[in-house]
């Protein structure tokens, strides 16, 4: 009686013949890295291969976000509007903390 163990890999007479593709089973086991280290917002992992740095071509550490460009501008008139509505909310405390500043050290 013949054991096969192997779980994810087809038999060994069930080999596809003359089409070339290459099973998972045939991969060279030294430059198979694992899955992509990457996990998605809800926790799912990537499909991808990795690379030597852990992760998929597509989420290597260095590449910004592909919702993101580089030619952004870092300060936006979102932003711009968002600190000077902060300011003033808080003018009254700033105020009276820099007068408190002055009167101690004169």
């Amino acid at each position: 009686m013949d054991w096969d163990l192997s779980v994810n890999a087809p038999h060994a007479t069930e080999r596809p013949q003359g089409d070339g593709a290459i099973l998972p089973a045939e991969k060279n086991t030294a430059t198979d890295l694992g899955p992509c280290l990457y996990l998605g917002p809800a926790g799912q992992r990537c499909s991808g291969r990795a690379t030597a740095s852990g992760f998929c071509r597509r989420h290597q550490p260095e590449t910004p976000p592909s919702g993101t460009s580089a030619d952004t501008p870092l300060v936006s008139p979102r932003r711009v509007g968002a600190i000077l509505t902060i300011l003033a909310l808080l003018w009254p405390l700033l105020a009276d903390i820099v007068r408190a500043l002055i009167r101690y050290f004169r």
